[in-house]
């Protein structure tokens, strides 16, 4: 079905199961956010990304007829949210002047791999 992480997704069992049983789809669907989420190492962590999901739910509700729309209006807040942590990240770095060390991220890196070019 599904593992622990994104490695571990079987694609093609989420897909069989959203076109034959969309209700089922849904409930694993919650499921896993839920445990995901519930994973995260702090409270605030958790709140903020209870928001995050309610803030998506609500877009695919508003384009419940186009999958496409839905992507599309989502890609568009991350992006939005990459603009505005970065404008943060700058703003800091000036407000502690040139020679003060940026401030340490901290995260999750997700390598995508290249595609080869045939």
């Amino acid at each position: 079905m599904s593992g622990n992480s994104i490695y571990e997704i079987d694609f093609e069992y989420w897909s069989v199961l959203a076109s034959t049983d969309p209700q089922k789809f849904e409930q694993l669907r919650q499921d896993q956010i839920t445990a995901i989420i519930e994973r995260a190492s702090s409270q605030r962590q958790q709140r903020r990304l209870r928001g995050l999901q309610w803030r998506i739910d609500l877009i695919r509700e508003q384009h419940k007829d186009s999958a496409m729309a839905a992507c599309i209006a989502i890609s568009e807040l991350m992006w939005e949210t990459f603009e505005q942590l970065a404008e943060l990240l700058q703003q800091s770095t000036t407000e502690c002047g040139a020679s003060a060390p940026a401030p340490s991220i901290q995260g999750n890196i997700i390598p995508f791999p290249l595609k080869s070019r045939t």
